[in-house]
């Protein structure tokens, strides 16, 4: 789907332009507009976040603060919140600058020199313009002594040489989970470059127009990496002929279409009765149909006073009085 079809559908779904007529292109910049504010407003919305997604970053030593965004030291989309950190104990091997990348259904890097990997070895990717690329890879296939491949999703995007590296995974990673704190037990922190090799909390800051992420204390190796637990959000289209999966994944295709149909109505002085009833009522319906498929469990978290052994602090049901 690109955004000058759905626009079209929701303009004849209002009765701004007709069934099967071309939207002008007045109406189609405009609409653009209010479509991507829409899904801005999405991502602030329980139930509308397609999923949480791990991340994996690498660090530099003796650095605990990196911007977090398109364009950013770590390079995905902006986020609103972090639900969620971890530390991540690997250990790298040397990292290797890629010479060249080429896309053609896998990712194939070639390095500056020969290296280890076989096939089912585990490479961690930094420094990729498209995410996708980064992070921690399974290798496919190894065609030459210098050249491995692993297999995304993304669409095709080519680095510039010298802006990606890969390094081997060594031995068996361990992921130990982080705290990510709050503003106030950051500001209270009184070493804030205290070094240590194992950061031990999270701080971020979402400020514009990148994030800024704080590692406590501050990483004096650069063998760990950084586990972020994303939201995956629809974040907008680029323009109006771009085309995105996104919007394909069940419920969201009409959802958008409704939702924007509603946006429409107030500015473009829609009072038929009849449009309004249908608007309101499919936009309610696929909304919720979207929420209800993204609500996912949670643990329940339980004082640990309602655990003592002591009557003072209550029943417990497991011990009993």
């Amino acid at each position: 789907m690109n955004a000058l079809t759905l626009l079209t559908k929701s303009f004849a779904d209002v009765g701004v332009i007709a069934a099967g007529d071309s939207l002008p292109a007045e109406h189609a910049q405009d609409g653009l507009q209010r479509l991507n504010n829409m899904c801005s407003t999405f991502r602030t919305i329980y139930g509308t976040v397609l999923s949480i997604d791990r991340n994996v970053f690498a660090l530099t030593s003796n650095q605990n603060t990196y911007t977090i965004g398109i364009g950013g030291e770590f390079n995905v989309p902006r986020p609103l919140t972090i639900p969620a950190a971890a530390l991540w104990l690997t250990g790298l091997s040397s990292a290797l600058s890629v010479t060249s990348i080429t896309r053609t259904g896998t990712v194939a890097l070639v390095t500056q020199a020969s290296h280890p990997f076989s096939v089912g070895d585990q490479a961690f990717i930094a420094g990729a313009t498209q995410p996708a690329y980064n992070g921690l890879q399974t290798v496919q296939t190894v065609p030459t002594a210098n050249t491995y491949t692993f297999t995304v999703t993304s669409p095709t995007t080519t680095p510039a040489v010298g802006t990606l590296t890969a390094a081997a995974v060594d031995g068996v990673p361990v992921e130990i989970p982080r705290p990510v704190i709050t503003d106030s037990a950051y500001q209270g922190i009184q070493l804030k470059n205290m070094p240590n090799n194992q950061f031990t909390v999270v701080y971020y800051n979402p400020s514009n127009p990148f994030g800024e992420i704080f590692l406590w204390p501050l990483p004096d190796v650069s063998t760990n990496q950084l586990v972020l637990y994303l939201q995956n959000a629809f974040t907008g289209f680029a323009d109006l002929t771009t085309s995105y999966d996104y919007p394909d994944n069940p419920g969201y295709a009409e959802a958008l279409q409704y939702q924007l149909d509603r946006r429409l109505i107030l500015p473009y002085s829609v009072t038929n009765p009849a449009i309004l009833a249908k608007v309101d009522e499919m936009a309610a319906e696929t909304f919720g149909n979207i929420k209800r498929a993204n609500n996912r469990l949670t643990d329940l978290p339980s004082d640990a006073r309602m655990f003592a052994k002591d009557r003072r602090t209550g029943y417990n049901i497991e011990t009993g009085p």
